[in-house]
């Protein structure tokens, strides 16, 4: 057996573990709010250098969400959006802006409306939205924040901003963790043409737990006959070079 087929088989093994990470990690997080399943795709990447066998490496890209919406699920939690269409909350964080599905929002104690990590939510100019304490918070289709101030139960409801909905940008989003993504480096975030909020409900993780486990024991299986063949050629190889030393 020639080296050249070791190296394909060892190609195919990291393209099957990439994957088997993938789905893993997708099979832990069918429960997770807003989730959006990664999907794992790899490109030939020709050997290179003067002793170079034929033939190519696989080298797993960066993995890219199933930018499906889960399915909605009624909460009945003021605090809690679904997202409906082409749409994504723009929050901040400390590494930078991020996109999210996870509608579980909270008002934290600097009255700042964020995400259930405390990241603010940015409103349709980019900036964080101020939410004083209120007898009844309403968050419209829009995104827009309004309620009566607790100090003013009598008064006429107030808005407090405008939620920003963005759409998906062009481009490889950038897993960070959980249901955070980072937009591709350089991109325009742009306003969602057909995104809507949803109050009382949550997006449900997108992943498809019955065909997500089916393709782990399908991986599994090649896994092992690429294993198999591994050892196999390995084998011819070191009985190859027995022969010819003792001749």
């Amino acid at each position: 057996m020639s080296s050249d087929s070791l190296f394909t088989t060892m190609a195919g093994l990291q393209a099957i573990t990439a994957n088997m990470q993938a789905l893993s990690s997708n099979l832990a997080n069918t429960a997770t709010t807003g989730y959006q399943a990664i999907q794992v795709a790899t490109e030939a990447s020709p050997y290179t250098g003067g002793n170079a066998p034929s033939g190519a490496d696989a080298v797993a890209l960066t993995p890219n969400p199933n930018l499906t919406p889960g399915p909605l699920t009624q909460t009945g939690d003021p605090l809690d959006v679904a997202l409906g269409g082409d749409a994504w909350l723009q929050v901040q964080t400390p590494n930078g802006d991020a996109l999210t599905r996870d509608g579980s929002l909270q008002v934290t104690n600097a009255g700042i409306l964020a995400d259930a990590n405390g990241n603010p939510v940015l409103n349709v100019s980019g900036q964080p939205i101020s939410v004083p304490a209120v007898t009844k918070l309403t968050i419209g289709e829009d995104g827009t924040v309004s309620g009566t101030l607790a100090s003013q139960p009598n008064a006429a409801p107030e808005s407090f901003g405008q939620i920003g909905l963005v759409s998906t940008p062009s481009g490889v989003l950038t897993p960070i963790s959980g249901t955070l993504f980072s937009p591709p480096a350089g991109a325009t975030l742009t306003p969602s043409a057909d995104g809507s909020l949803h109050q009382g409900y949550l997006n449900q993780s997108n992943v498809d737990a019955t065909q997500a486990m089916m393709d782990l024991i399908n991986d599994s299986r090649s896994y092992q006959l690429q294993t198999t063949m591994l050892k196999t050629q390995s084998g011819n190889n070191d009985a190859l070079n027995t022969l010819l030393t003792q001749g």
